[in-house]
């Protein structure tokens, strides 16, 4: 009977303006759908839950991830760098329940990733249902197009893969046109801006493969192909992180339909290992 009382409570610590209290409320999204509990519940507070997780997936200046991402190829790469990494929630723990203190920034369990995760976990939940709150925040962060909005623009495209597998067919209309959009973005001059537009173009391989047979959508294979070979090559070493990421998936999706690319793709990778 308090349930109501406890998620209000809840919704007002996520919008705390310490990230510490706010984190700990936000992963309350995910364990409650976690444990199957009755997902009408949260449904009356969608429309004040998204925005505050859209919010929250906006990169804050002192994130130290923001410093990690301007090291370039000049910059040699540390141990941890080359360490496999693993992804997990402090609800959750870590893969093998230690805590790793070397763990670099970007690999740090915060704020944004947990509003990302909860993003997804309700778009799973309640599907569809949650893009008439949604969309109109994506698109209205997406048109800030000027140079102090870029934190905006990224947390946009990172909430478009964030929904990919749970809003699907609601997006699946739009998505030719979604995907024109991101493509440019590929080639952004803010490089967490490539980088995420990587990790969510990879998000919709599979429509990207299964609209080969449509009209264009062999060209558009072959523009987000050659852009995802072209961010392999980056400067930047998140961009070519993401972009060797999202290249292993598109590739894994693709399979026999890269053959006639072959040559190319051979040439990048090729130059990306005298290049790493």
């Amino acid at each position: 009977p308090h349930l109501k009382n406890v998620t209000e409570l809840i919704l007002q610590a996520n919008k705390d303006s310490d990230d510490e209290v706010a984190l700990e409320a936000c992963e309350f999204w995910s364990a409650y759908c976690d444990v199957s509990m009755p997902p009408e519940g949260l449904r009356e507070f969608l429309p004040r839950l998204i925005p505050t997780l859209v919010s929250n997936m906006v990169y804050t200046d002192d994130d130290e991830s923001l410093a990690d991402a301007e090291e370039d190829e000049s910059f040699p790469d540390r141990d941890q760098d080359l360490k496999p990494r693993f992804h997990a929630s402090r609800l959750h723990g870590s893969e093998n329940g230690e805590e790793d203190d070397d763990d670099d920034a970007v690999n740090a369990w915060n704020l944004r990733k947990c509003s990302a995760a909860g993003l997804d976990v309700l778009s799973n939940v309640f599907g569809d249902d949650i893009l008439p709150t949604l969309m109109p925040l994506i698109q209205q962060n997406l048109a800030r197009t000027d140079d102090e909005s870029w934190k905006e623009r990224e947390a946009a495209v990172l909430s478009i893969g964030a929904i990919a597998e749970g809003c699907i067919t609601g997006l699946y209309p739009h998505l030719p046109q979604m995907v024109a959009f991101l493509i440019p973005l590929l080639d952004d001059k803010f490089p967490l801006i490539r980088s995420i537009t990587c990790w969510t173009l990879s998000r919709y391989s599979k429509f990207i493969v299964q609209s080969l047979g449509h009209p264009n959508g062999r060209e558009q294979f072959d523009k987000i192909l050659m852009g995802l070979l072209r961010r392999i090559l980056d400067t930047n070493k998140r961009v070519q992180e993401a972009a060797c990421s999202a290249f292993a998936t598109l590739e894994e999706e693709a399979a026999e339909e890269l053959v006639p690319r072959l040559e190319v793709i051979l040439q990048h990778l090729m130059c990306a290992y005298g290049k790493y």
